[in-house]
């Protein structure tokens, strides 16, 4: 397949406004949870919180859910392999220029002057390489910015991508609500299988497994994101004025540790009444706060773990940490953290995506050295001059 017959970005559709506040939302949920860990939140809102390593599996479903959106039709007649490179590039183009920033960033942080505060599982050396490729949660090292173990099982999905859409949207139905059926099985073995799936014994919860040696946290992304293809598909079936009872749904599960599988189902089922951008809660999560937290939520999910760590960490080990009260040295750190996500937004990581997809697209438009038409010139020289008659001299 020739570049010209490469298979054109799709047309840009009309965004999904709702979906993105709920990434936002979702993003935020994160940062507080991570939140918990360092320091006691007040006992009422504990449950809640504790449960907010769940919004990682709505990413999963949601990032599913788009990538069906925007590149399935790529992928309508089969495996193409100049469809897939331009599938995989177009992802980096928008993942890798803040997500190698922060790699680095961290990297030199934790092995300077945050060595004696910030524990590091592993070797940074040679944890590296297998960050930098993204490829560090297959069982290959600790992650060194430790949100982007989603990044890292997201990039399996990626690279899966083409069999997984086949699957979810050009086979059969039944096949596809076949796949749903063993995702959650998938899911449910994550959940209650033998230790060696998830390398520690649960206490979090049923599906936070994030461990880079546990082969449980990849497949509780893989599983996810196949379920957020299908639901891509069956969308229709769930309409826009269910979405207030999913949210309420979702809301009170998030008190009980045990329902993890059940949230996915009604993960799923959120995204599918909120596509329609319609009703109640879309035009809450439509709001210009929530919308805004969704833009700039790729970059707060990247930069809040190295702020909560240097604020509730480092700053009271260096007898900095003044006279305020854990709690409120909390508040400020996601303060600050959605502060320094948006300065990285909008001044890395938008000027750089844009800047990553302008030299994709340079990079494509240049004729390959080896086509078809330079081949031909090099054989006709080479005949040129295999016939050319010698002369004396020669």
């Amino acid at each position: 397949m020739t570049p010209a017959a490469l298979p054109s970005p799709a047309p840009k559709k009309a965004e999904i406004r709702a979906l993105t506040g709920l990434r936002g939302i979702a993003a935020l949920y994160v940062v507080f949870f991570h939140a918990n860990g360092l320091v006691a939140f007040p006992p009422l809102v504990k449950p809640f919180i504790r449960h907010g390593y769940m919004s990682v599996d709505l990413f999963f479903i949601l990032s599913g859910f788009v990538m069906a959106i925007t590149y399935a039709d790529w992928f309508r007649d089969g495996f193409s392999f100049a469809s897939f490179k331009k599938f995989l590039l177009a992802r980096v183009a928008r993942i890798y220029p803040l997500y190698i920033l922060m790699t680095v960033i961290t990297a030199i942080a934790i092995t300077t002057v945050l060595s004696s505060t910030y524990r590091f599982d592993d070797n940074v050396l040679r944890a590296l390489p297998f960050n930098i490729t993204m490829t560090h949660v297959w069982g290959l090292a600790y992650a060194i910015v430790p949100p982007s173990w989603s990044i890292s099982t997201e990039w399996a999905a990626y690279l899966l991508f083409p069999l997984s859409i086949w699957l979810a949207m050009w086979m059969p139905r039944r096949y596809a609500l076949l796949g749903v059926v063993a995702a959650f099985g998938v899911l449910a073995a994550v959940a209650f299988g033998p230790q060696w799936m998830t390398h520690h014994a649960q206490v979090s919860g049923r599906l936070d497994v994030v461990h880079s040696y546990a082969p449980g946290t990849t497949l509780r992304c893989l599983a996810s994101f196949y379920i957020g293809l299908v639901a891509f598909r069956f969308k229709d079936l769930i309409p826009s004025r269910a979405s207030g009872v999913l949210a309420v749904l979702a809301l009170v599960l998030l008190w009980y540790k045990p329902t993890d599988l059940w949230l996915i189902a009604v993960f799923a089922g959120l995204i599918m009444s909120l596509s329609h951008d319609e009703g109640f809660v879309a035009r809450l999560l439509q709001s210009r706060v929530a919308y805004w937290l969704g833009l700039v939520s790729f970059a707060l999910y990247l930069v809040h773990d190295l702020i909560q760590k240097i604020i509730l960490k480092s700053l009271p080990a260096w007898g900095l940490a003044g006279d305020l009260s854990r709690l409120n040295w909390a508040l400020v750190s996601i303060a600050l953290s959605i502060g320094v996500a948006a300065l990285a937004h909008y001044f890395y990581e938008k000027p750089s995506r844009v800047w990553a997809r302008n030299l994709i697209k340079q990079m494509e438009s240049r004729p390959p050295v080896f086509s078809r038409a330079n081949y031909a010139k090099v054989v006709n020289y080479v005949r040129s001059v295999a016939i050319r008659p010698t002369t004396p001299a020669e």
